[in-house]
C-alpha cells in the first residue's frame, strides 16, 4: 500500500502473477494444520472453532480441499475450477489454528511485510523513539561545538 495515498494496490513490489500463491497458501495451512495437531489441535476441531467465529458452517472437507493439490495449484490443468480460501476464512483459520499464518503469508507476499503484536509494534515504536532520541543528542552535541568555535553560549 501507498501509505502517501492509501491506495491499497499501489506498490512497485507486485509484478504479473506475484500474488497467484495458491500453492504457497494450501502448503502453509498444512504445516499449520500439522503444528496444530502436534498442539492437541485437529482438523475437527480446526474446523469447529471457524465455524464458530464466522457463524457458517466450515467442515473439515472443506479443510482439505484448501490443503489438497488437486483442488489448488492442479485444479486448472484437470480442468476443475481452483478452491481458494477467503479473506475472512483465512483470518478465521489464523485464529483456530492460533497463529498468524496466512496473514502473515499474505503480508509478506504484497511487499515484504510482516504481522506483529499489538504489544511487539510498541516496543518497536519505543525502539525507534530511542534512536531519534539518540539522533537528537547527537546532533545537539554537534550544534554545542560550532557555538563554543563561534564564541556563543
Amino acid at each position: 500500500m501507498d501509505t502517501r495515498t492509501l491506495n491499497l494496490f499501489s506498490h512497485n513490489a507486485t509484478r504479473h502473477g506475484s500474488l497467484g500463491c495458491r500453492a504457497e497458501v494450501a502448503a502453509a495451512m498444512a504445516e499449520a494444520m500439522k503444528r496444530a495437531l502436534s498442539q492437541g489441535i485437529g482438523r475437527e476441531e480446526i474446523a469447529t472453532r471457524m465455524s464458530a467465529y464466522l457463524g457458517e458452517k466450515i467442515s473439515v472437507g472443506t479443510l482439505n480441499g484448501y490443503t489438497a493439490p488437486s483442488h489448488t495449484s492442479q485444479a486448472e490443468a484437470h480442468g476443475q475450477p481452483a478452491r481458494d480460501i477467503s479473506f475472512m476464512r483465512a483470518m478465521a483459520f489464523d485464529e483456530a489454528v492460533e497463529e498468524d499464518v496466512l496473514i502473515g503469508l499474505f503480508a509478506d507476499k504484497i511487499g515484504g511485510r510482516r504481522v506483529v503484536s499489538s504489544e511487539d509494534a510498541a516496543l518497536l515504536e519505543w525502539a525507534q523513539l530511542h534512536q531519534q532520541e539518540k539522533e537528537l543528542a547527537e546532533r545537539k552535541k554537534a550544534l554545542e561545538a560550532v557555538f563554543k568555535l563561534k564564541g556563543r553560549k
